[in-house]
């Protein structure tokens, strides 16, 4: 859903990566140091620093946000570079959850589940269109919402955390069913 304003941002995100392309840094550089801070993250969830973690974790899906268009901007725009950073995503999503559960600051269960939805999510949009249904960016929580619940629960404290692991937990799960009828749709 909020995958739709990243267009409006492109000016500012462009600003931002200018003085890192004349730094020399790679678009797969900074989608590395963008999973590096959301294993942090996840680590200082596991240590019960939930506001923190949101901070480092806020501070990693802003650095998220820039590779591709530091790739767009240097040229450098690869079909490798948009699967490490599909790849690295999947395991920040899973180790930010595991943190918690770690940290037990959510039950190990709701978070496998809600690591089971995060991932249908992904998957579904990749085989759908892979199998030819076409852009399947459709939802009410991708990646982007599913980050700012948790992020926003996160810093109201340890004991609110759940609270916004059972929200991504059922909002993934609608937006895996949304996703499978709209491709059942465009595919049969």
């Amino acid at each position: 859903m909020l995958n739709k304003y990243r267009e409006n941002v492109r000016g500012y995100l462009e600003a931002i990566v200018r003085p890192l392309a004349r730094a020399g840094l790679t678009p797969n550089a900074v989608t590395g140091i963008g999973l590096l801070l959301s294993l942090l993250a996840a680590y200082l969830f596991y240590r019960g620093e939930p506001r923190l973690a949101a901070l480092t974790l806020l501070i990693g899906s802003l650095v998220d946000a820039l590779d591709g268009t530091l790739a767009r901007l240097t040229g450098k725009a690869s079909k490798f570079g948009a699967f490490l950073d599909s790849t690295f995503d999947r395991i920040s999503d899973g180790a930010i959850l595991f943190g918690m559960a770690l940290g037990s600051l959510v039950d190990w269960r709701v978070a496998f589940l809600t690591f089971m939805g995060s991932y249908l999510v992904s998957y579904e949009r990749c085989r759908a269109e892979l199998a030819g249904s076409g852009k399947l960016a459709v939802g009410i929580a991708e990646r982007a919402e599913r980050l700012l619940i948790l992020m926003a629960f996160s810093f109201a404290g340890a004991e609110y955390v759940k609270y916004g692991v059972y929200i991504v937990g059922v909002l993934a799960w609608l937006t895996v069913l949304q996703r499978f009828y709209v491709a059942y749709q465009r595919l049969k």
